[in-house]
C-alpha cells in the first residue's frame, strides 16, 4: 500500500541554529517533521513538505494538482499580524483542502482580546483584561494588581517569563515596554488567576483527559507557565481526575469555546482555576503543537492509550471526513485513497474508554455537536 493520499504538509521549519530560542519556538523541529512525515507514509501515503515562507502561495501553487489535502500546522510569516491565517487562506483560493481551522478562526485565536471578546459573549470565564498600545497608558480602574503582562499576539508562551506577573505600576510599565519593543504589538493586560493551569484537548468530537500543571510541584516555585517551565514541567504534569469538582464545567467550557470559534478537527485550550473555584479561560491555540513526546496533545492521546502515530491519523481523518462532503474535494478522498488513514483512525478509536456523559456545547440555541469525554487508559 503506497500513495494513497499525496499530503502537503506545511509548517514552518525551524533551523538548527536556532533551536532553543524561544522566539521560534512555534516553528517544527526536525524530530517533529519527521515524526509526522512518518506517522502519515506509514499509512500509506506520500508526504511533500512545505517550508512556509514568503513564497509559500507560488509553492502551494506549484503542487495544486498534485496534493489531495494540506496538513497544517503553519505559524505563517513572523511579520504578518494574521500570519496564521496565511495557508489557509491560500489555500482556499486554490481550492485545495486543508486540515484544521480557516483562516478567520485563526485570525481571531491570533489576537487574544478578540478571542476573550467572543468567548464572553458566550458565557465563558475570562479574567478582565485591557490592551496596551502605549506603556504610558493610564491602567484601567477594573484591573486590580496583581496583574499579567504578554503580547496580544504570540503562542507557546512567547514574550511571558516569571516577570510578567507583575505587583504595582512601576513593574507595569516595564512589562509592557518590553513586550512592545521586544515584539513590535501591543501589550494584553489581564488579573491574574491565581491557580494550577489546566489545558484541554480536542480532537473531533472527543475531549481527551485534562493536564493539569500543579505550579507547587515545581522546582523554583514558578507561578507561570513561561517556556522554561514547559521545557521541564512533563514530568510533575497529572491529569485531572473525572470525579474532580469542576471536571464536567472544564470540559463544557471548552467545547462551547470550540464551537464558538468556528474550530475544525482538533484545537487545545488553557485554563486557570481561581481561588473562587471557577475556571477562567486563558489561551486557544487551534494549531496546537503536535511534537512526538512532549506536545500537551501528544500527552493527552498518551494516557488515553494511543501512540502519537494514531493521534496524528484520527486528526487527518477528521479533516478528510470533513472535506469529502464537499463536493469539489469528492474524487480526492476515494475509499481506495483513504483506507490506511480510516482503517488506523478507527482502530484508535477502538482503543478508547469514554465515561458516560457527553458534553454539549448548546450555543445560544445553536445545534451542538455532544463531545465524549475520554477515559484515562
Amino acid at each position: 500500500m503506497t500513495n494513497n493520499l499525496t499530503i502537503g504538509y506545511t509548517c514552518n521549519v525551524r533551523p538548527p541554529e536556532l533551536d532553543g530560542d524561544p522566539k521560534y519556538g512555534e516553528w517544527e523541529s526536525h524530530e517533529t517533521i519527521e515524526a509526522i512525515t512518518t506517522a502519515f507514509e506509514k499509512t500509506g501515503n506520500k508526504v511533500i513538505l512545505i517550508d512556509v515562507d514568503k513564497d509559500v502561495y507560488h509553492k502551494l501553487l506549484r503542487y495544486d494538482k498534485e496534493l489531495d489535502i494540506i496538513f497544517n500546522n503553519a505559524e505563517g510569516l513572523e511579520e504578518v499580524k494574521i500570519r496564521e491565517s496565511i495557508v489557509p487562506f491560500f489555500c482556499d483560493v486554490l481550492n485545495i483542502p486543508y486540515s484544521g481551522s480557516g483562516p478567520d478562526t485563526l485570525a481571531n485565536a491570533l489576537d487574544k482580546p478578540t478571542t476573550k471578546e467572543i468567548l464572553a459573549y458566550y458565557g465563558i470565564n475570562t479574567p478582565l483584561f485591557q490592551e496596551m498600545d502605549h506603556y504610558a497608558d493610564r491602567l484601567e480602574e477594573k484591573l486590580q494588581f496583581p496583574l499579567m503582562v504578554k503580547p496580544i499576539s504570540e503562542g507557546t508562551s512567547i514574550g511571558i517569563t516569571q516577570k510578567s506577573k507583575v505587583e504595582n505600576n512601576e513593574e507595569l510599565v516595564r512589562a509592557v515596554k518590553r513586550v512592545i519593543s521586544s515584539y513590535r504589538q501591543p501589550a494584553l493586560i489581564e488579573e491574574f488567576v491565581d491557580g494550577d493551569e489546566y489545558t484541554v484537548g480536542i480532537i473531533g468530537d472527543y475531549i481527551f483527559p485534562i493536564l493539569k500543571v500543579p505550579f507547587g510541584d515545581l522546582p523554583d516555585n514558578p507561578v507561570i507557565r513561561d517556556p522554561h517551565v514547559k521545557d521541564i514541567e512533563t514530568p510533575f504534569m497529572t491529569v485531572m481526575s473525572y470525579n474532580e469538582e469542576g471536571y464536567l464545567d472544564l470540559a463544557r467550557q471548552t467545547a462551547i469555546s470550540f464551537e464558538a470559534l468556528s474550530c475544525n478537527d482538533y484545537c487545545r485550550m488553557d485554563f486557570r482555576k481561581g481561588k473562587d473555584g471557577k475556571f477562567y479561560f486563558l489561551e486557544m491555540n487551534p494549531l496546537p503543537g503536535v511534537h512526538p513526546v512532549e506536545a500537551d496533545l501528544t500527552n493527552m492521546a498518551r494516557h488515553a492509550g494511543l501512540t502519537h502515530e494514531e493521534m496524528m491519523n484520527m486528526i487527518l481523518w477528521e479533516a478528510i471526513k470533513r472535506n469529502r462532503n464537499d463536493e469539489r474535494y469528492s474524487d480526492r478522498f476515494t475509499e481506495d485513497k483513504v483506507v490506511g488513514v480510516r482503517d488506523l483512525a478507527v482502530k484508535a478509536k477502538g482503543k478508547l474508554s469514554f465515561y458516560g456523559e457527553k458534553i454539549s456545547a448548546n450555543n445560544n440555541g445553536k445545534n451542538s455537536t455532544s463531545y465524549r469525554l475520554v477515559k484515562v487508559n
